[in-house]
């Protein structure tokens, strides 16, 4: 792969300058810089843009406290790998930064979070999901959000737990996917996790990114008719293919079952009718509909407030992500007493966060394994009902008064 090649030739350039990188990121005045990589241009700026807006709520709460500051230096990766992996060598050659949170996209966070390890930089991950991402036996790379095998997982125990409430159960499911690192990671998990289960797999279809009509492959969905269709894409194709779904009415008895990404993304549901998403399950990152659970911290219920001022809506899982993020590297830094990398470093691999902000995407803690995955990690399964996206799995998350609705109505019944 060209970028990748690039890449390693890059790296070969850069070996000499590891010894003399600077192991602190700690200014005069006792403020820590951390380093965000994220898609703030280009595809992907809406969900980068949300989660930057959660990491300077996060920042301002914490710098209100006074003692130890913060000092947030952020860039845009254009979701390229490329633009990604030169953003991480400014962010720790030139910006001097503590640490590195980032990059949502899992093809730039991949080759981007390789140069972080070999400085030695901590990095958090935020929002990728690639499994190779925590299996390299890297010892600076920590993620505390889920990684795709878990995604894939969620998403068939929701169908198994909705077929043993109601005594339905599918027969049949189909994927359809981006043809990039993410797209194809869940892909193949959930095509493990299906058959192991006992369902067979009607459609395992691919597509390129950014597309400008899905007609053919709405085709091949209608003559599988898989009984669920699990769907992985970003928010502009997300939009693109439930309005085509829309158009051409093709019934699926168990749902549209998305794997988050575009349907996370509070933009899709000014774009698209609510027609258009009536019933589809979205595997969520956060528990969509916490706000209402009650019990929570100042801290959130505050960043909540402030989220909503800037954008307009409550917190979504990508605000959410770049809140928790801040407070779990704060945590790591106040432990570790200074903004000197190799200490951090230590000090996330020792991460034992039992309450507190930190726990906004509904967590019951951040504990990292010897890879830098948090094996604590979780997220939900929301069914959009009459406009709103409830929690429907897992059952103890769910509100009593969701009922979920399984199986759907036909187009025709609607």
């Amino acid at each position: 792969m060209k970028t990748r090649r690039s890449f390693l030739k890059a790296t070969v350039a850069t070996t000499m300058l590891l010894l003399c990188a600077p192991t602190m990121a700690l200014a005069d005045d006792g403020t820590v810089k951390i380093g965000l990589l994220l898609p703030l241009s280009g595809g992907s700026a809406a969900i980068g843009n949300q989660t930057k807006v959660g990491a300077q709520i996060a920042a301002a709460q914490i710098n209100a406290l006074g003692g130890r500051q913060l000092e947030l230096v952020f860039s845009d990766s254009q979701s390229k790998p490329d633009i990604g992996v030169s953003e991480t060598e400014r962010l720790i050659q030139r910006e001097e930064v503590s640490m590195i949170i980032g990059a949502y996209n899992s093809a730039v966070t991949f080759p981007s979070s390789e140069v972080a390890e070999r400085y030695g930089v901590p990095w958090l991950v935020t929002g990728s999901v690639k499994n190779e991402i925590t299996e390299r036996n890297f010892s600076n790379v920590f993620r505390p959000n889920n990684k795709a095998s878990y995604d894939a997982r969620e998403q068939v125990d929701a169908i198994d737990l909705l077929s043993k409430q109601t005594g339905n159960r599918p027969t049949t499911i189909g994927l359809f996917y981006r043809g990039d690192d993410w797209g194809r990671s869940h892909a193949a998990a959930v095509k493990e996790i299906a058959l192991e289960r006992g369902y067979k797999i009607g459609l395992d279809e691919a597509y390129v990114p950014g597309q400008v009509d899905f007609s053919a492959q709405l085709l091949k969905i209608r003559s599988t008719k898989p009984d669920a269709l699990i769907f992985v894409a970003g928010t502009a194709d997300h939009i693109l293919f439930n309005k085509q779904l829309l158009g051409n009415r093709i019934d699926l008895p168990f749902g549209l079952h998305s794997v988050g990404g575009g349907a996370e993304d509070p933009s899709f549901y000014e774009a698209v009718p609510q027609r258009g998403y009536e019933y589809m399950f979205t595997q969520e990152d956060w528990q969509i509909d916490r706000m209402q659970s009650g019990g929570l911290g100042k801290e959130i219920t505050a960043g909540n407030v402030a989220f909503e001022e800037k954008m307009g809506y409550p917190f979504n899982s990508y605000g959410a992500q770049g809140f928790s993020n801040i407070y779990i590297a704060f945590d790591a830094i106040t432990r570790a007493g200074s903004g000197d990398r190799s200490a951090i470093r230590d000090a996330l691999a020792a991460t034992n966060i039992t309450e507190g902000p930190a726990l906004i995407t509904g967590y019951q803690s951040v504990t990292f394994d010897k890879n830098g995955q948090n094996v604590n990690a979780h997220g939900v399964i929301s069914q959009n009902i009459k406009g709103e996206r409830l929690t429907v799995w897992p059952q103890e998350n769910r509100l009593d008064s969701t009922t979920p609705v399984w199986p759907i109505p036909s187009w025709s019944d609607r």
